[in-house]
C-alpha cells in the first residue's frame, strides 16, 4: 500500500492546495481532484457519467499509469490547454467495446469535444469506482483562495508520519491570513472566530471508511464458524479414533508397520478433506457471486471481490494440514497391543481424559455459537429500529432521476431554470404522474452545497449567528414549485414555497426545524431575514425571508444524530451558469434531481420519462433513475448486509453445534450400550436412564452457555459502533439467544437419550 496521506473527505480551496504543494515539508507530492458529472454524447444514447478533474501530479502521487495510452502532459495541465480525457476501463469496455484504437478518438462531454489520450487499468478507481472519465484540472494562484470544492491526496516523504503531516498542514493553515489576506476564511482565522484543522488520514482509512468495523465483524463471524466446524470435526474424529483402536491393533498384530498405517489413514483422511475442500470452494464461488450482487454499493472495491489463486492455495493448504492431523490421531494412541486385543468391541469406555476432551469441545461449540447468536440478535434489533426511523418524507410511489444541463447550451441561470421548468411541464402531462418537482439535492444523498450565513440584526445590518459551532455551515437546496408536496414532507409552521415564488424569483425561503432550533432558539423564525455569507470585500447579497418551517430529513444516513440545518430556496434565485463564484448564493441549478410521484407503481414510467426529456432536448441524459423507496433502502443497506451475513453465520454455527452435540451424545450412548442394558435388566426406569444421559449432556451445554454469555458480554462492545437504538448488552437479546441455543442443544441431547431409554435389555446385552 503506498504511503499516502489524504484529505479525501474534507474539501479544500485551490489556494490552500497550492500552499500545501509548495510549502509542506512532510509531503513529497500533492495532487488535487474535483469530482462531478457530465453528459457523454456520441457512440450511443446520451449518458450521464461521473468525472473527475485531477491535477497532473496525481500520476506521481498514486504511482499508476494508463493501461493504454499516456497520462496528461504539462501543456494539457494549463489553463486554455488542449481538451483531453482518460477513460476508465469500465467505460472503455461498455461503451467502446474495448476498441484498441480508442486513443486519438474524440468524445463529447457536455457538448465539448475531447481527445482520448489513455485508458486506465481495471483496478484503478479514484476517487471512487463510479468515475468514468478523468480530465486535467489546471490550478494557479491567479484564481485566488477559491471555494472549498477540491479534495487532495499526497505522498509522504520518507520518514514522515500522518501525525507529522497534520502538524505541518496546521502550521500552514495558521499562516493563511498573511498568504491570502483578502479571503473570508483568512480574515476569520485572523479574528480567531473560525478555527480550522487539517484532516489528513491514510488512504486506506479514507477508502475503507466507516465499513471497516463491519468488515472486521464479518471476518470474526467467519472465524467463529471455522472454529466451531473444527471443534465439531475434531470431536467426531476423536470418537472415531477411539472406535478404531481395535482395528489398529489387529492390523499391527497381522504385521502392518506404523509407516504403512500412517499412509493408510493419511490417504483416507486426504480423500475426505480434499473432497470437502472441493465442495467448499464450489459453494464459496457461488456464495461470493451472490454476495457481491447483493452487497451495498458503499462497500469499497466491491468489483474486485472474487476468488483468486491465493484463496484456492489457502483452502487446499489448510485441507492438507487437516488431513495430516486427522490421519495422525489414531496413531498417537499408546495403548498396549495385548490389552487392546483383549478388549471387547463395544464395551470399552474411553479414558477420563478423552471424555473430558469431548466435553470441552462440546462446551466450546456451545459458547461460540451463543456469541454469534447474540451478535446477530443485536444486529437484527438494530435493523428493526433503523427501519422504524421517520425519514421526514414519503417514499411511497415516487421515482427520482437526475438531469444535468451542458453549460455550452445553457449558458446562464435563466436558461437552466427555463429548461428544468419545461421538463417538469412535460412530465406533469404524463397520465401516470400525480405530481412532479425537482431539487438540487434530495434526502439521503449526502452533504449538499453548504455556506455560512448572516442574520438580520433588525436594523438591516448583517450579524453572524450566535451558535456554539466553531464554523457553522448551512445546507442550501434549490427547489422547484410543489417540492414539499411531491416529497410528502410535513410543514411545521408557516407556508411552503409556491409556484409564484419560483416563477417570479421571490427571495422567500423555507428552513428545516434543525435550522430554526440552531439559529433562532425559542423565537419564531417566520418573517425573519437571513443572508448567505460572502467575502467582506463584496456587498451582502439580497436578504432571504423565512416563510415556513419543514420537518427535518436525513442528509447521509438514517441513523445520523441530527439533520443538518437546511435552507430551501426557489431555483430561480439560486446560483447557476454565468454567475461568478464570488457571488454564489446557493447551489448551481445546472443539475437537478427530479421527483415524479406516480399514481401507481412508478417503475414502468422510465420510457415515458425518456421520451419527455427528448421532447425538450434529445442531448439530455437521464441518470440514476430509481425509486425513493430504493433510496431509503440504500440508507440501511450496509447494516442489512452485515446483519444478514452475521445471521447466516449464526445459523450455520447453530446447525454445526446441533450436529456435533447430537453426534457426540449418540457416540456416548453407543459406547454405554452394555451399561444401559444392565441398568434396564436390573429394573431401572427407562425415563431415569434418559434423564441421566440428558443431564450429563445438559451440564456441558449449560457450562458452555455460561462461558458464551460471558464472552458475548465482554465482546459486545466490539459491535457497539454499528448498532442503532440497542444497548450492546440488551437483556432481551441475550435471554432469547440463550434460550434458543440451550433449547436446541438439549433437543440434540434428548434424541439419543430417548433412543437409549427404549433399548431392549436382551438385545443390548447380546451386542456386548
Amino acid at each position: 500500500m503506498p504511503r499516502v496521506a489524504t484529505q479525501r473527505f474534507a474539501a479544500l480551496p485551490q489556494g490552500l492546495y497550492l500552499d500545501y504543494a509548495e510549502r509542506a515539508r512532510t509531503l513529497a507530492a500533492v495532487a488535487a481532484y474535483q469530482p462531478g458529472e457530465m453528459t457523454l454524447t456520441g457512440n450511443g444514447d446520451p449518458e450521464r457519467v461521473a468525472v473527475a478533474r485531477v491535477t497532473r501530479s496525481l500520476h506521481g502521487v498514486l504511482q499508476v499509469s494508463p493501461q493504454i495510452g499516456r497520462w496528461f502532459t504539462a501543456d494539457e495541465d494549463t489553463s486554455g490547454g488542449p481538451q483531453v480525457a482518460i477513460l476508465s476501463h469500465g467505460l472503455w469496455s461498455r461503451r467502446f467495446a474495448r476498441d484498441p484504437t480508442i486513443v486519438g478518438r474524440t468524445i463529447a462531454l457536455n457538448g465539448v469535444s475531447m481527445a482520448v489520450v489513455g485508458v486506465m487499468p481495471r483496478s484503478f478507481a479514484f476517487p471512487d469506482s463510479r468515475v468514468a472519465v478523468w480530465m486535467p484540472e489546471p490550478l494557479t494562484r491567479a484564481a485566488g483562495f477559491g471555494l472549498f470544492t477540491h479534495g487532495a491526496v499526497a505522498r509522504l516523504r520518507d520518514g514522515a508520519t500522518i501525525a507529522d503531516a497534520r502538524n505541518d498542514l496546521d502550521a500552514l493553515i495558521a499562516g493563511l491570513p498573511q498568504t491570502f489576506p483578502g479571503s473570508t476564511l483568512a480574515l476569520s482565522l485572523a479574528r480567531g472566530s473560525e478555527p480550522m484543522r487539517s484532516t489528513a488520514i491514510s488512504l486506506k482509512e479514507a477508502t475503507v471508511g466507516e465499513v471497516e468495523r463491519a468488515l472486521w465483524i464479518l471476518m470474526g463471524s467467519v472465524g467463529v464458524v471455522l472454529l466451531v466446524a473444527c471443534a465439531n470435526v475434531a470431536n467426531l474424529f476423536l470418537a472415531r479414533s477411539e472406535v478404531r483402536r481395535r482395528e489398529v491393533a489387529v492390523r499391527q498384530a497381522l504385521g502392518a508397520g506404523r509407516a504403512a498405517l500412517v499412509r493408510f489413514f493419511l490417504a483416507e483422511s486426504a480423500l475426505l478433506t480434499l473432497g470437502g475442500a472441493m465442495l467448499g470452494v464450489t459453494l464459496a464461488w457461488v456464495a461470493v457471486r451472490l454476495l457481491v450482487t447483493s452487497a451495498p454499493a458503499t462497500l469499497p472495491r466491491l468489483e474486485e471481490i472474487r476468488l483468486t489463486g491465493i484463496s484456492f492455495a489457502f483452502t487446499f493448504g489448510l485441507s492438507i494440514v487437516t488431513a495430516v492431523g486427522f490421519a495422525a490421531a489414531p496413531m498417537l494412541q499408546r495403548v498396549p497391543l495385548l490389552t487392546t486385543l483383549h478388549e471387547s468391541g463395544r464395551g470399552t469406555s474411553s479414558s477420563p481424559r478423552r471424555h473430558r476432551a469431548r466435553q470441552v469441545l462440546m462446551a466450546a461449540q456451545t459458547a461460540l455459537a451463543l456469541v454469534l447468536l447474540v451478535a446477530s440478535g443485536l444486529l437484527i434489533r438494530s435493523f428493526q429500529h433503523l427501519r422504524s426511523v421517520d425519514p421526514g418524507f414519503d417514499a411511497g410511489t415516487a421515482l427520482t432521476f437526475r438531469v444535468g444541463l451542458p453549460a455550452r447550451t445553457y449558458a446562464d441561470r435563466d436558461a437552466a431554470v427555463a429548461a428544468h421548468g419545461a421538463i417538469i411541464d412535460r412530465l406533469k402531462a404524463l397520465p401516470e404522474a400525480a405530481g412532479v418537482s425537482a431539487a438540487t439535492c434530495l434526502p439521503l444523498e449526502g452533504v449538499c452545497f453548504g455556506n455560512s450565513i448572516f442574520l438580520d440584526d433588525g436594523r438591516d445590518r448583517a450579524r453572524p449567528p450566535q451558535t456554539n459551532q466553531p464554523r457553522p455551515v448551512v445546507s442550501f437546496r434549490a427547489v422547484a414549485a410543489d417540492y414539499f408536496e411531491v416529497m410528502g414532507m410535513r410543514p411545521m409552521r408557516g407556508r411552503m414555497l409556491s409556484a409564484d415564488d419560483v416563477d417570479f424569483g421571490r427571495s422567500n425561503v423555507v428552513v428545516n426545524q434543525r435550522f430554526a432550533d440552531a439559529y433562532f432558539g425559542g423565537q419564531d423564525p417566520i418573517g425573519k431575514r437571513i443572508a448567505s455569507s460572502r467575502p467582506p470585500s463584496l456587498p451582502p447579497p439580497a436578504w432571504l425571508t423565512v416563510v415556513g418551517i419543514v420537518a427535518n430529513t436525513p442528509s447521509v444516513a438514517l441513523a445520523e444524530p441530527a439533520a443538518l440545518p437546511a435552507v430551501y430556496m426557489p431555483m430561480s434565485i439560486a446560483s447557476g451558469p454565468g454567475i461568478p463564484q464570488a457571488l454564489l448564493v446557493g447551489p448551481d441549478v445546472s443539475t437537478m434531481n427530479f421527483v415524479v410521484r406516480a399514481k401507481s407503481l412508478p417503475v414502468g414510467m422510465i420510457p415515458a420519462i425518456r421520451r419527455a426529456l427528448d421532447s425538450v432536448d434529445p442531448e439530455l441524459a437521464l441518470a440514476d433513475a430509481r425509486t425513493l423507496a430504493s433510496v431509503l433502502d440504500g440508507a440501511s443497506s450496509q447494516m442489512a448486509f452485515t446483519m444478514a451475513l452475521v445471521a447466516i453465520a449464526g445459523g450455520i454455527t447453530l446447525l454445526l453445534g446441533l450436529v456435533g452435540i447430537y453426534g457426540v451424545t449418540s457416540y456416548i450412548v453407543s459406547q454405554r450400550t452394555g451399561e444401559i442394558g444392565v441398568r434396564l435388566a436390573l429394573g431401572a426406569d427407562p425415563r431415569a436412564v434418559a434423564a441421566m444421559i440428558l443431564t450429563q449432556g445438559g451440564r456441558v451445554v449449560i457450562a458452555g452457555a455460561v462461558v458464551g454469555l460471558a464472552t458475548a458480554a465482554a465482546g459486545s462492545r466490539v459491535i457497539e459502533s454499528v448498532l442503532y437504538g440497542v444497548r450492546p448488552r440488551d437483556p432481551s437479546v441475550f435471554a432469547t439467544a440463550t434460550l434458543l441455543l440451550v433449547g436446541v442443544a438439549l433437543l440434540a441431547c434428548w434424541i439419543p437419550a430417548r433412543r437409549a431409554s427404549r433399548l431392549s435389555p436382551v438385545e443390548a446385552l447380546r451386542q456386548e
